[in-house]
């Protein structure tokens, strides 16, 4: 099956379990179910996970065959003609909203069942929205604090002789030790490979670079067919553009203090800042001076509002912070304007 008919399949699936989905979508739902037993299969089990995590809808008794069927009777259509398809493995993506995840950071998830050597694996993506940190136990006890703006795909449960998740974004790893299955994290151009130890991985896709942070025990980073091993304490940085990796000791507090809720700044430029404030926060800042993203500021905030933080910054600093607040409704991007004082 084609890629764009796995997403096809998997809205027209979701649209009816919602009960959104009109008469066309139903009949084409039913066509792609009634060809072959496999499809049908997996229609089931989705519609079983569907019913666990949402209570009420196992009270609707959902049932394609009575809605086509009613839908049939209304409309005096006939079903049209099947199409057959030759597709050994689909793919399901559900968007739900925390709701399903029963975390108190409320992540939302996406599930990805695939037929894969005639074993059903469930894959989870999570994914965290602003102004929230998640924390996350991966099936062989590993945890995982994934930062805001960032998501971790992992299976529902590790098979073969590794352990593989997808990251885009930033994340800390405490990586159950297990050195007969490797710990693989895929982060873009890099690949991070460790059997026990504590780490933090920042791989933003609008970032030119990538960066590893070691805390403990080792881990090795390769790219292509360059590889590199990382000490505790030291952090590897990768650049996109140049294909350079460099590894250098630093202060790990400052890589990793976000996933206990603390922003750290070490003699940092503001435009370094001012990134990261975009990322944890809703607000984007319009600098009028370029000169201004070259002031360095040192700091360390846990709790504080983002009213908070600019108010110390104004004090730190010589620049002033205006909102642009016309017609600014709640869940849209605020503006600050970083003016010189």
């Amino acid at each position: 099956m084609r890629e764009e008919n796995r997403y096809r399949i998997a809205e027209l699936i979701l649209k009816f379990l919602e009960t959104k989905a009109s008469l066309e979508e139903i009949v084409e739902l039913q066509e792609w179910i009634s060809l072959s037993e496999e499809n049908r299969n997996n229609f089931q089990k989705l519609r079983n996970i569907w019913e666990m995590t949402n209570p009420s809808a196992s009270q609707m008794n959902i049932n394609i065959e009575s809605a086509l069927l009613k839908t049939k009777i209304r409309a005096g259509i006939e079903p049209r003609k099947k199409i057959v398809s030759t597709s050994q493995k689909v793919v399901f993506y559900f968007q739900r909203i925390a709701a399903i995840l029963f975390l108190p950071t409320l992540i939302a998830l996406s599930i990805i069942m695939m037929n894969d050597k005639d074993e059903q694996l469930a894959y989870y993506k999570a994914s965290t929205p602003y102004g929230s940190i998640s924390e996350i136990i991966l099936p062989d006890s590993s945890k995982v604090w994934l930062d805001v703006g960032s998501t971790l795909e992992y299976p529902s449960r590790f098979i073969n002789n590794t352990r593989r998740v997808y990251m885009c974004g930033e994340a800390y790893f405490e990586v159950h030790a297990d050195k007969k299955h490797p710990f693989i994290i895929q982060a873009d151009e890099l690949e991070i490979t460790a059997t026990g130890t504590a780490f933090n991985v920042s791989s933003f896709a609008q970032s030119l670079e990538q960066k590893v942070t070691l805390i403990s025990g080792k881990v090795s980073v390769s790219q292509g067919n360059k590889i590199k091993y990382l000490l505790p304490g030291q952090q590897l940085t990768y650049q996109r553009n140049t294909k350079r990796m460099t590894i250098a000791s630093i202060d790990t507090f400052k890589y990793t203090a976000w996933k206990d809720g603390i922003i750290a700044f070490r003699d940092d430029s503001l435009e370094t800042i001012f990134h990261r404030l975009e990322q944890i926060y809703r607000v984007r800042f319009i600098v009028n001076d370029l000169d201004i993203k070259k002031y360095t500021y040192r700091a360390t905030f846990k709790g504080e509002t983002l009213d908070e933080i600019i108010n110390c910054m104004e004090e730190g600093t010589p620049v002033k912070f205006r909102k642009r607040d016309d017609n600014h409704k709640e869940g849209d991007t605020l503006i600050i304007e970083v003016n010189k004082d």
